[in-house]
């Protein structure tokens, strides 16, 4: 079964490689190994005590790794390197080459992401969501129902909004891997590093929303969160708040990104490029 690892920085954290295994040792604790074939996605958030030999582990096992600081902004993602390029690369290209295709895509994702908001404000507001789709809605529509439940805590839901992207976004970049793409080759990010996936992020970006305004939604929220000189970072009941409801929403996650790979992969049929 398919597991997220967080490494969250603790004083006394140690991970090691132990083979096809990583070895996870806490201090005054015993010990764990968890073989990294188990494991789908990682989160490395602060300073932790690893050996080179795990990065290697996980990238071999073709795994993302996330690297984030204490207040939960991601630093780099590390990824398998492949002198050559994905079995897709060039399919990719041309459909980019191609007149016409870039106002196809841009349509593509728009509608894409007008289903995953609609999925969000079922979520969100089921009354405001039937009217969405009794009379449709416009962009700033969604934005405006969003914003209700942001304004008064600006500071604190960026904090959180940006650790849930960085979640997100890995989902997004495992699955462009998994299915032998080109995260970099963007239609509407080109000539951006992670363009292909900042392009496919864009229709799943209102689950980010979801996952902050659940957070938000707790009675406690304000114990998860801790104000620094540097702005806002989230305390060790926040993480596992925010942890907890990623967690909840990966397999639906799984079933919209894989709607998204398939209809990518539609638009590439269509376009006699495959």
């Amino acid at each position: 079964m398919d597991r997220t690892l967080y490494l969250n920085e603790k004083k006394g954290l140690v991970v090691m490689r132990d083979g096809p295994s990583l070895w996870i040792r806490e201090k005054d604790k015993a010990g764990i190994r968890v073989p990294a074939r188990l494991i789908n996605m990682v989160f490395i958030i602060g300073n932790i005590k690893m050996d080179a030999g795990t990065i290697t582990l996980f990238v071999e096992n073709n795994t993302p790794v996330t690297l984030m600081n204490r207040r939960g902004d991601a630093i780099a993602v590390v990824m398998p390197y492949n002198h050559q390029s994905p079995d897709h690369h060039e399919e990719q290209r041309r459909f980019i080459g191609q007149e016409g295709h870039l106002d196809t895509f841009r349509e593509w994702t728009s509608s894409m992401r007008r289903e995953t908001q609609l999925l969000v404000m079922k979520k969100i507001d089921w009354e405001t969501a039937q009217t969405f789709l009794a009379k449709g809605f416009r962009e700033k529509d969604y934005v405006d129902v969003i914003d209700t439940r942001r304004l008064s805590k600006a500071e604190e839901w960026k904090t959180v909004y940006e650790i849930a992207r960085n979640f997100l976004m890995e989902v997004v970049v495992r699955e462009i891997l998994a299915s032998d793409l080109d995260p970099h080759t963007g239609v509407l990010n080109r000539e951006h590093n992670f363009g292909f996936a900042l392009d496919l992020y864009h229709i799943i970006e209102p689950e980010a929303d979801l996952l902050t305004v659940q957070f938000f939604t707790s009675c406690r929220w304000h114990d998860f969160i801790i104000r620094t000189n540097n702005g806002c970072t989230l305390s060790k009941e926040g993480w596992k708040n925010i942890v907890q409801r990623f967690e909840n929403r990966k397999k639906p996650l799984a079933r919209r990104m894989d709607a998204v790979i398939r209809g990518y992969f539609d638009l590439l049929r269509h376009a006699a490029i495959l």
